[in-house]
């Protein structure tokens, strides 16, 4: 009964370590150690030991499967949205261009260097730009009408 009990146990190992490292090799042979152990119990020991393997092996392999697969997935969910781009940036607020935007490039908002978009105008360095919308990271800028008197 000891080499069956090893045998037994030893399948079990074999399919739970195919969670961790999957091959196929280790699930087959633990599954044919598995059905080699219980039906040999079956023919040594009786019905009633072969029965409560079947019945220990039905329960038990499937719950520590789900168990071990729930231990190696990532329980905690990412909301996908990425970090603010500057504390404090808002539609309306005024900077200036701190490098040509063609129209892509580098602007000076709120004391911060910050890549920025324009709507297709290109603005030259050193001209006031306003922020018109902040989505995610997507800085969108527009220059500001100088008026003359």
């Amino acid at each position: 009964m000891t080499t069956i009990l090893a045998v037994y146990t030893f399948s079990m190992l074999l399919i739970l370590s195919e969670l961790i490292f999957p091959s196929a090799l280790m699930g087959l042979v633990g599954v044919g150690g598995l059905t080699g152990s219980i039906i040999w119990a079956w023919r040594v020991e009786g019905w009633p030991t072969g029965l409560s393997l079947l019945v220990i092996a039905i329960v038990l392999v499937p719950a520590a499967i789900v168990r071990a697969a729930r231990n190696l997935t990532l329980r905690t969910r990412l909301d996908g949205s990425g970090a603010d781009p500057a504390p404090g940036l808002h539609p309306g607020m005024e900077g200036t261009a701190a490098t040509p935007l063609r129209p892509t490039g580098i602007a000076l908002l709120n004391g911060q260097r910050m890549d920025v978009l324009t709507n297709g105008e290109p603005v030259d360095r050193g001209e006031q730009v306003r922020v018109v919308s902040v989505e995610g990271n997507r800085v969108v800028v527009a220059p500001v009408e100088r008026r003359t008197a």
